[in-house]
């Protein structure tokens, strides 16, 4: 899996409707901000899980097909060439399509061993897993699939 970084062309983020942000080339329509700064609490993997299914009741941006990135969902996310601030106002190589302040590690919906879950480090750019009921600085920024007729 290569590096968003290293890739030949970064995705082309523009702002979407109703507090989101649309990568057009992969189809994916992203939420502005993460659990933690939507509600100012930090989540275990079961309670962002139960979040995405919340926002999917809600119809949060008139959609209800949310659910959490995947590790290769969110490495796109992670950008050498920009420079964000995490919630501890340390900069990080984030996408800067999205308000600071967010979380810098992100749950995954790439589950091992059933109770062990990816999280996505955005200051080292690494992965690591961790239990599914650790709530330590626990958020994620969810993320849809976008219909070929949207993009």
């Amino acid at each position: 899996m290569k590096h968003p970084s290293m890739q030949e062309k970064l995705p082309d983020l523009k702002a979407g409707q109703d507090e989101t942000v649309i990568d057009a080339e992969r189809r994916l329509q992203w939420m502005q901000k993460d659990t933690w700064q939507m509600t100012g609490k930090w989540m275990n993997w079961v309670q962002v899980r139960d979040f995405a299914e919340q926002m999917n009741q809600r119809k949060f941006a008139g959609f209800a097909n949310w659910r959490l990135p995947s590790v290769a969902d969110i490495k796109t996310l992670y950008d050498k060439s920009q420079t964000n601030k995490d919630h501890m106002g340390t900069e990080v190589p984030h996408s800067e399509n999205y308000p600071a302040g967010f979380c810098f590690l992100c749950w995954t919906s790439d589950v091992r061993n059933k109770l062990q879950v990816a999280r996505f480090g955005f200051r080292k750019g690494v992965i690591m897993f961790d239990d599914i009921y650790r709530t330590s600085r626990g958020a994620t920024r969810l993320v849809r699939d976008m219909e070929k007729s949207e993009a």
